[in-house]
């Protein structure tokens, strides 16, 4: 099954190999909802490591929203998106929009609840990393706001830093890999970065070493009203 999937992932050359890829495709799909229990655009959430790296990642993201409320200039509602969206290009060459395009998600549904815990882990590094530095130039600018285009500096600044590069990287690879895998979501601008997956990969989600997605939903129903009741506060 895993070489059925490999082949289809790799078969993007000419326009017969796109249509035998999207037929082993559609088989791999269809085989994988049956095992998953339904659809796939939130397979993440069987991967054992997804919940805890979810409600960590919350007080990074509070970190984030904190200090950009604070120090950064803007409309408040307006400018969390901006920035938002100014990581996620860093990260994984999308904006939100193009993300959702990609995943075909509705208005309604949060980005962030799709990502794999190695991708939510990379952003929330890059979010508490530029909350760090989004404060200290405040203070060395006497205190005085930054605008939008002085945060995307930090953003370009921490995207090319030599420690981030494996963890950018990593989050490309994974992305990108399993998206095409799993949910048949092709990332145009990590087309680069696609990969086999591997034994472990297909094991973590639809095999022994994954999790009931109904069964982590109810199991942990209150911290996922407290996830979303911070969605809702910014």
């Amino acid at each position: 099954f895993r070489a059925f999937l490999n082949i289809g992932m790799l078969l993007t050359e000419s326009e017969r190999a796109k249509q035998l890829r999207t037929r082993i495709l559609d088989i791999v799909i269809a085989t994988i909802n049956g095992r998953a229990g339904g659809g796939t655009k939130y397979i993440n959430w069987r991967d054992r490591n997804n919940l805890p790296t979810a409600i960590k990642s919350e007080n990074y993201r509070k970190n984030f929203t904190q200090a950009v409320g604070k120090y950064v200039d803007g409309i408040p509602t307006y400018k969390y998106e901006q920035i938002t969206d100014l990581i996620y290009k860093a990260v994984f060459r999308e904006n939100a929009k193009e993300y959702r395009v990609v995943l075909r998600l509705q208005n309604e549904e949060n980005v962030r609840h799709t990502l794999y815990a190695e991708v939510l882990l990379c952003i929330s590094s890059f979010e508490n990393g530029v909350a760090h530095q989004i404060e200290k130039r405040y203070s060395e600018n006497g205190n005085k706001q930054l605008t939008i285009d002085e945060v995307k500096v930090i953003i370009d600044e921490l995207a090319a830093a030599p420690m981030m590069e494996p963890f950018i990287n990593d989050a490309r690879s994974k992305m990108a890999s399993r998206d095409v895998a799993f949910r048949d979501a092709w990332h145009e601008n990590l087309a680069e970065y696609l990969r086999a997956v591997t034994p472990d990969e297909f094991d973590k989600f639809i095999g022994d070493a994954s999790i009931d997605f109904d069964n982590i939903l109810e199991a942990n129903r209150e911290v996922l009203k407290r996830l979303k009741q911070a969605d809702d506060d910014v």
